[in-house]
């Protein structure tokens, strides 16, 4: 991969970005990144305190700041928070850093993995629908990444191995259109890649957005 650009993974809590990102920095030789850690060394607090003490509206700003940072770095790969791409011009500023990669999974499956792992603030007093809700709305900016890939049924190691034979392909693609020829036909309207069995959350095997 071009070492000057990141990859930014992008999902709903519980889609498994932060385990995706530290094996996928390790295979591309990359430094890895997390969003919601350069808040928390930031503020000397976790995410749950952060928003339970100071408020949602101080941690979108750290989110923004953070943004900021990141324009400065090159060759990472950075997973970002459920909610920290969810805000106007956020995903335009990401894919000029990089590509942009969604992380897919049935509701049902991301939603038993952040309840289990607690700690999850935006899940405070919501229940099962209002979350799905989240979801849904959050959806709309997902949408933009440059690859999709549904993780529900896959392993860590299954996802990653997709991953980079997607950014490969990406790369080469690029480099094609580059010198004057045609992107890959598959670039522009791919569905994610699935590990076989229907994607439960509403829309998220539809589309992938063009370059």
């Amino acid at each position: 991969m071009d070492g000057g650009r990141g990859v930014f993974l992008v999902g709903f809590m519980g889609a498994g970005k932060s385990t995706v990102g530290r094996l996928l920095a390790r295979r591309l030789g990359l430094c890895f990144l997390e969003t919601d850690a350069m808040i928390t060394a930031r503020e000397g607090k976790p995410v749950a305190e952060i928003f339970a003490v100071l408020g949602e509206a101080h941690f979108r700003q750290r989110e923004a700041e953070v943004l900021d940072e990141l324009e400065a770095k090159r060759g990472h790969v950075v997973a970002t928070g459920g909610g920290f791409p969810c805000r106007p011009g956020v995903m335009d500023r990401l894919r000029g850093l990089g590509t942009v990669v969604w992380l897919a999974a049935h509701f049902d499956a991301v939603y038993e993995r952040a309840t289990r792992s607690g700690g999850r603030p935006m899940l405070a007093g919501r229940g099962r629908e209002e979350v799905a809700a989240l979801l849904a709305a959050r959806e709309t900016y997902y949408r933009r990444a440059h690859l999709a890939i549904d993780t529900t049924h896959l392993s860590v190691d299954q996802v990653v191995m997709r991953l980079l034979r997607r950014l490969h392909e990406r790369e080469r693609a690029t480099r094609r259109t580059d010198r004057g020829g045609l992107a890959s036909p598959t670039e522009a309207g791919r569905a994610p890649e699935r590990a076989g069995s229907s994607v439960g959350v509403e829309g998220v095997q539809a589309e992938r957005a063009a370059e």
